[in-house]
């Protein structure tokens, strides 16, 4: 049975369930309680920059727990949704890169100068 939509696509592609992703309990309670002491002006931990202020019910959708690099803990702060993401995809293809011994490729110049 093939995904009609993207959301059933992302759906099927997550592999197992929060908890067995490192999402659990655990990490949503710590998640609830650095959004309640979030601020105005608060850095992300990616791109450093000001974070906008949202109240909780939609910050909850716009910012996330950032993860270390080896997902032993957490980054200080929170982090920009798409921050984080942008990090955690970047960490997966350089992982897939060293598994298959390839490097990630680069544009080919149309001139020779």
């Amino acid at each position: 049975m093939a995904a009609r939509t993207r959301q059933d696509w992302q759906r099927w592609a997550r592999k197992g369930t929060t908890t067995q992703r490192g999402y659990g309990a655990a990490h949503q309670a710590e998640r609830t309680r650095r959004l309640k002491l979030y601020r105005p002006g608060d850095l992300c931990a990616h791109c450093h920059q000001a974070m906008t202020y949202w109240p909780l019910s939609v910050a909850k959708r716009y910012i996330d727990l950032p993860h270390t690099a080896d997902r032993s803990g957490y980054l200080p702060g929170l982090a920009h949704r798409y921050c984080n993401r942008r990090d955690g995809q970047r960490v997966t293809t350089a992982i897939l890169h060293a598994k298959r011994g390839t490097v990630a490729r680069t544009w080919a110049q149309a001139r020779q100068w």
